[in-house]
Parts: structure tokens; sequence; C-alpha cells
């Protein structure tokens, strides 16, 4: 079905047919409910069934929430849950007058929960109509509705000449343009080794070599900003405040997959990402990086960025690719790949924006220097962020290798009473107890121990931390955000969560058989990955989670 409704896009216009999602997210901020009138006038106008037209409006979280004149949006992300916030909600919830998914029968105020505002590092957050919030005296501020934006944390780098946090000057694609071409760039790209920041780690080159090798009138750049991982605020940060970067790694990977469109997914959960991209954007038109005949050369590009409404696994780079076309952000099987059939059908390269803006360092100083940057099995930086729980919280530029050890205790400052435990790489990743924090930061020395690198998120848990609560917290997030397209992640789930909400202790044997099926059967990582950190708790906690030995 959904084959063939990007079909039906494609023939509409492509890019330019008329987009589902944006009209409706227009209609809902004119309006506080979307009712079925409007949503047949958007059917007429964008040319899809009704039902399509339903299906998108009750997908998306911004969509489907009952909202007030005051609409307040508490973060339950894992950073703000480590710092309080199941207990703030309550709080909330009783002072206002308002169960969380609710409006009050005045429509004055609504509550709900959102995952995540990206302020992990002073959480716990909240957004109440247009401001972001976080921090101490959070409740006091919205009883008296005195709630004031939070700054971003300035980044900080452990290497001598930061790449990813140094800001964005066109410098490699005028020298892709100039002395490269789009094999040698290619060529430098694929000896760099540059491996994808967005949490498979798959290498970039490849995804650029199929795309450019497909035969197709038109191929298309996406970046990945819908950085859904509770704990991460690193592609935030790089959309926000170095949005030039990005959009320079976009030129050159369309220079080099002979790509003259591309698109930025951002989400609707950082408001501050879209603007900042598009004066970003229309900056580099003026200064001529971005249009027609870039730099006086044969190519052209031109990047446009669409907003999401709410979806975690909107960020699976299928269900991106759909969410961008307007539709339900449900994973597709693959093969096809998008590199060969993606966005409107067409050859598609999808990168985190984390690791489109590592190809201008490559594209200027060449493979050979980038793999210099780092000591580890991988070439390059990464950037990093430390949640609240830290006594120094922020976002630091690493080389692979190091231990993390070093990186939580001499960049973050270690934990004030104790760490108990941290996760790396947001709610797929493992949980490594502090005994376990000489492991060195990378791919394969986590992946050994039941983790993974992700997004680069270090979630701190202290040693209050309940982790039979954790485990639960964990299995909620993973069942409310599903996208329902199969069956395992849809029901496996919600019965996994059953497993901790109820009064009796979790069968570990009916467990693991429960991890095993959302493994081997969940059609994205999405359902696969949640077993990671499961594990990690049974392995390493199985006291605290009170598990039946059965």
């Amino acid at each position: 079905m959904s084959g063939n409704l990007t079909e039906l896009l494609a023939r509409a216009g492509g890019p330019q047919a008329p987009n589902a999602l944006a009209e409706l997210k227009r209609s809902r901020e004119r309006e506080r409910a979307l009712e079925p009138d409007e949503l047949a006038r958007i059917a007429t106008r964008t040319g899809l069934p009704e039902a399509t037209i339903h299906g998108i409006a009750t997908f998306y979280e911004d969509l489907r929430e009952p909202r007030g004149r005051r609409h307040i949006r508490l973060c339950t992300g894992t950073a703000c849950f480590a710092a309080g916030a199941p207990q703030l909600l309550r709080r909330i919830a009783g002072e206002l007058g308002v169960e969380p998914g609710c409006c009050t029968e005045d429509g004055e105020t609504s509550l709900a929960e959102v995952y995540c505002l990206g302020l992990c590092h002073s959480a716990p957050a909240l957004c109440d109509g247009g401001v972001i919030d976080a921090g101490p005296g959070l409740l006091e501020r919205v009883l008296a509705e005195r709630c004031a934006d939070v700054a971003a944390p300035e980044p900080a780098s452990m290497l001598e000449r930061p790449v990813l946090i140094a800001k964005g000057d066109w410098s490699g694609l005028e020298r892709a343009l100039t002395a490269l071409g789009p094999e040698q760039l290619l060529a430098e790209l694929s000896a760099a080794e540059l491996r994808g920041r967005g949490g498979a780690g798959f290498p970039a080159a490849r995804k650029w070599q199929a795309a450019r090798a497909h035969d197709a009138p038109v191929r298309y750049i996406v970046a990945n900003g819908d950085e859904g991982d509770p704990g991460s605020y690193i592609d935030k940060y790089l959309m926000e405040q170095n949005p030039a970067l990005i959009l320079e790694g976009m030129a050159l990977a369309g220079y080099a997959v002979g790509a003259e469109q591309g698109f930025i997914l951002t989400r609707s959960e950082y408001p501050r990402a879209k603007p900042a991209l598009e004066a970003a954007i229309a900056d580099a038109q003026r200064a001529g990086y971005l249009g027609e005949r870039i730099a006086g050369s044969d190519f052209s590009f031109q990047v446009e960025v669409r907003e999401g409404a709410g979806s975690y696994v909107a960020g699976e780079e299928t269900a991106l690719i759909a969410c961008l076309e307007g539709l339900r952000a449900t994973v597709a099987a693959r093969p096809p790949y998008p590199a060969e059939r993606g966005l409107y059908g067409m050859p598609t390269v999808v990168n985190n924006v984390e690791t489109l803006a590592n190809a201008p360092f490559i594209a200027r100083e060449g493979a050979r220097s980038y793999r210099a940057l780092s000591p580890g099995a991988t070439p390059g930086s990464k950037l990093i962020c430390f949640n609240e729980r830290f006594a120094r919280p922020g976002l630091w530029e690493v080389p692979f290798g190091r231990p993390l050890s070093e990186l939580c205790e001499q960049l973050a400052g270690g934990v004030p009473g104790g760490l108990k435990a941290v996760q790396i790489g947001g709610p797929l990743g493992g949980i490594l107890p502090a005994a376990l924090l000489d492991t060195p930061f990378d791919f394969e020395p986590l992946a050994a121990v039941g983790c993974m690198l992700g997004h680069g998120s270090i979630v701190a848990f202290d040693q209050a931390t309940d982790m039979r609560a954790l485990a639960a917290h964990l299995l909620r997030f993973g069942a409310r955000e599903s996208c329902g397209k199969c069956f395992p992640c849809r029901i496996g789930l919600q019965r996994a969560r059953e497993r901790f909400e109820g009064c009796q202790p979790p069968v570990r044997g009916e467990l693991e058989d429960l991890l095993a099926a959302l493994e081997l059967g969940s059609l994205c990582a999405h359902g696969s990955g949640i077993a990671a950190p499961l594990r990690s708790l049974i392995e390493h906690y199985p006291r605290e989670l009170g598990l039946d030995e059965r």
C-alpha cells in the first residue's frame, strides 16, 4: 500500500506534490482538533484517499494528542526519567487538575508526555506552548506560568583541531569542485572509512556509491535530523548551532552521487532547528554555495527542510522517507534499500546529520588527515553528550578508543553520590555497570559488552536508580513508540512491558523468549534493538529486577 502511495505522489510531481503531513500540521495549528470535514478537504487537496489522511492524522503524536489553549508537554525520556520526570509528571497533573494525555473540560489546559526535548543536560524538561524549560524549580515555574527557554551548553573538544564543532565554511565543497571531482571525492570518503553516526555505523561511502551506480533521472540526498533517542542532543546542537556544516556535507554528497536536491527532516520537539537551517540555507544561497551552478561549476544543489510531527520510528531510514513524503512513518521491508529506491521511488542517500558533518573535513583535508584524528579502530571523531546526572553535563567532541571511565570522570566530572550504570547510544543501547567503564569508546569494544555506540549519548544512572523501574520505563517507551507495522514489535513490546508493570515477578524464561522473538521477528531495529538493554539488566541486575528464575 505504501508503495502505491509513493507512486501516486511521484506521478503528482514528487517534491512538488501537496504534502499531507504538512497540510495536517497547518490545520492543527489553526484548530485544537482535526475534524472529519477538514480531513476530507485535505484528502481532496492532496489527491490521497480519505482513509490515508485519517491514518496519518491518527499516527503522529502531535496530531492526535488533545490540545488546550495552554498545551504542556513534559519529557519522560530516559535522561528525564533519571532526573525524576515520572514524579514531576504526577505533581504537575495533580496541581493543574489534568491527567497526561488529556485536556481539562473547559479546554484551557492539556498535558502530554514527549520523548525527547533535547535538554538532557538540564533535565527534567518540558515545553509550555512555545517555551522549552528545564532544571531545578521547574514545577514552580510551570504553576506560576513563568517558564523560560533554556540555553544550549557550550561544546568542547578533546581534539587540538576540532572537526565537528568548527563552523562550516564551505572550503571542503570548494576543493571538491575545483580539485577533486565526484570520483575522487568518493575515493577519499571510502579511504577515510567514515561510518554512519546515526546508530548502525554503516560505511557512508557504500551508500553514496550505491546511489550513484543506479541509473535514474533523479537522485536525492536526505539528512536524517530526526534525533529521537532520549538522552541525545548531538544532532540538535549541529542543526541549531552549526547548520552550515550539515548543508556543506549534503552538497558534497549531492556532488558525489549526481543529486541536485536535498531534504532535511527535523523533529517538532526541536522547534529551533528548522528556522536555524532555513536561515543557513538562505545565507548559503546568497554566498553562492547553494542554488544553480555553484561557484561557477556545472553543479547545482538545493535543500529543503521538512518537519516531523512526533514519532520516534521516523528516524529509521524507510520510515523517514515516508514521513518526508507526508505519509505515516512506518517501516518498510528491505530490500530494496533507499539507495536503489527511496524518496519518491528514486535512488536516495540517507545519512544522519552528524555523518554528513564529517564530509567537509574529508573533502578539504583528505582521508589520511581524517584517519589520524583518532587512535581507535574507527577513524575520525565523535560528538558525545552527557546527561544531567553528571557533575558537568554537556557536549564534547572526542576521538574514538578512549576508555569510558576517562570520558565520564575527566570530561563530565563523574556522578555525585556515585555512578551505578550508563546507557550508551540511546534507548536501544545496552546498560553498562560502573565496573565495566574501562571499555573503550568505539563500535566493536562496546558491542563486545552488549552495548552500542549509537548516537553517542551517555546517560548516567546514580545509585538511587531502581533498575526494575528502568526496565519498565524502557519497555513503555518501546511499546508507545512502535509504528505497529510488524506484530512482534507491536505485541511483543507490550507483553514484555506487562511483565514489569504487574504485581507478579517476571519469569526469566518467558522474558528471554519474548526478547528472542523481538530480535528475530521485528522488521526494524526498534523491536529487535530494545532487547539489548533488557539483556544487560538481566545479566547485571537480576535481583533488582525481581526475576522468577524459572
